[in-house]
């Protein structure tokens, strides 16, 4: 017998038993301890609203028997739902009939709300339950905060994209502050295609852990902030999962940032990052490019490091890869302030650049401990250089750098290093101010290498486990203070004070500007300056 059957007809003796009808007509209250069954689904119109009411230690119980909650028509009201465990509620999707991408979704919410109607849902536990779907018009606002989606979602998360579907989905054009802040999400992604979203937030409280097979962020609504998050991306190689396609964990469009992330493991860890992109640290790749970008976007003060994914590793192809060309004349990706860790065992560049594309700012970046071979593809290896399958840079270097300088470069294992294998219009590598001039040590010979002199020590692999981080023993400030740490430059090293004038005095060389490391002094419990 369905367990979750059983449970309604155990319940149907008692006076905390309550049925719906199909059609909310009035407001409808579910008290503390009691629990909601299902029998249909519920739809919302008009003004009415639905207020389950659990406390910490009398939660409710939402039994979905596979029906939804949805609204019809326009919904101005509210639906409120606090430490309640839902359990069943919508219903798995059903794939096209060749089997190969989902036809139609029914998700466990689909609201769409008007006026200054309100979605809040905090200290929920999501268990063999479809997706949220919620759709903010006019002034509404959503808050989903505290809530466990576990890995038993029926949103789809296959080895086929086609084949996937996120568990939390947010559109709509409302402008009001929306938040989704403290969540655990085991499985699938959640996508905010709608703008003014907190996705996290200023303390760890409110940081998301997303920690599972096709996990991921991605923001896409103007004035959106993804800050201070956990993301861990699983692709195991099972009987089940021999492969997967086209796996990505990050991405922020044009108007949107994101800063103090920890991201970790993918095909492409990071996507067409638009807005901007700072503080963060991204490692464990899996395959092809820790970065994969277009020629727009301000990427700064990150932490790229290769680290040890427990995954099967794949074909690399960059830590940054730019792949398209700019929307607009004058445009192109700067790239600024950041670390590139190869971990001792990368033979790929740092930043590789295609046809069309182009990176208008290069500066003051770290790149090391790289393990350049002679050849890339069918060119030589260096670590600035175009895209692995441009045929027409095999014996030139492009020119697809506006500037390129204030850069330091240090690799020993490296078999025969080249800096820059991409051009600068008009300019003369190592002779000419924007053209590596200024690369540390400055005026040096093409190529030169110097060791950053970081204090370290440099962590081969990631130090923390799930387990901890899911437990609240390790947090994301305690993560990005030890990374921060180890990458700060060691006293008398040549980071310091060493960047390009122009970002103002003083500035260094690398993520880690001076004094900004720690909790305290001013830098946000994140560890570093909002700058």
């Amino acid at each position: 017998m369905n367990r979750f059957y059983l449970l309604a007809t155990l319940l149907t003796a008692s006076s905390l038993f309550t049925t719906w009808p199909t059609r909310a007509a009035a407001d409808q209250v579910v008290e503390a301890g009691e629990t909601l069954v299902l029998k249909d689904d519920l739809i919302l119109t008009g003004e009415t609203s639905l207020d389950i009411k659990g406390l910490p230690d009398r939660r409710c119980t939402l039994v979905g028997n596979g029906y939804r909650i949805r609204t019809d028509g326009r919904w101005t009201g509210a639906v409120r739902v606090r430490n309640c465990d839902v359990r069943r509620l919508g219903a798995p999707a059903k794939l096209t009939a060749d089997g190969r991408r989902v036809a139609v979704e029914y998700p466990a919410l689909e609201l769409k709300i008007e006026g200054d109607g309100t979605l809040l849902v905090e200290h929920c536990d999501f268990d063999e339950s479809a997706a949220v779907h919620v759709q903010n018009e006019d002034q509404s606002t959503t808050i989903f905060r505290g809530n466990t989606l576990r890995d038993t979602t029926l949103a789809r998360a296959d080895k086929d994209i086609d084949k996937s579907s996120p568990c939390f989905v947010a559109r709509g054009s409302s402008p009001s502050r929306k938040l989704f802040q403290g969540n655990r999400v085991y499985r699938s992604q959640a996508r905010f295609a709608s703008p003014n979203w907190l996705v996290g937030g200023d303390t760890d409280a409110d940081s998301n852990l997303c920690i599972g097979i096709r996990i991921g962020l991605f923001a896409e609504g103007v004035g959106t902030i993804v800050r201070g998050n956990y993301l861990h991306q699983r692709m195991p190689i099972t009987d089940e999962y021999p492969y997967f396609s086209q796996v990505s964990t990050f991405s922020t469009s044009k108007g949107a940032l994101g800063e103090h992330n920890v991201i970790r493991d993918g095909e492409w860890i990071v996507r067409f990052v638009e807005g901007e992109f700072r503080y963060n640290l991204i490692t464990d790749i899996i395959d092809h490019d820790l970065m994969q970008n277009g020629s727009i976007g301000r990427i700064h003060h990150n932490l790229f490091v290769a680290g040890k994914s427990d995954s099967r590793p794949g074909s690399m192809g960059g830590c940054i890869a730019v792949i398209y060309p700019p929307k607009e004349a004058g445009e192109g990706i700067e790239i600024f302030n950041n670390v590139f860790d190869g971990g001792e065992w990368l033979d790929v560049p740092g930043v590789e650049v295609a046809p069309g594309a182009f990176v208008k700012s290069l500066r003051n970046n770290v790149f090391f401990n790289f393990a350049h071979t002679e050849r890339y593809a069918k060119g030589r290896q260096g670590m600035v250089r175009a895209s692995w399958n441009d045929e027409t840079a095999t014996t030139t270097s492009p020119v697809r750098l506006g500037y390129a300088d204030y850069n330091l470069f240090h690799s020993p294992q490296a078999k025969s290093p080249r800096n820059y294998l991409l051009s600068v219009a008009d300019k003369v590598q190592r002779k000419d101010a924007g053209f590596g001039h200024h690369d540390v040590p400055r005026g040096g010979e093409v190529d030169v290498q110097v060791a950053p002199q970081f204090k370290g020590p440099i962590p081969k692999e990631f130090p923390f486990s799930d387990n901890d981080i899911k437990s609240g023993h390790v947090t994301v400030s305690k993560i990005l203070a030890f990374y921060r740490e180890a990458y700060t430059p060691a006293a008398g090293s040549p980071l310091i004070d060493g960047g390009d004038p122009h970002d103002g005095q003083g500035t260094n060389i690398g993520a880690i500007d001076a004094g900004a490391v720690g909790l305290t002094g001013g830098f946000g419990l994140f560890g570093q300056s909002n700058k």
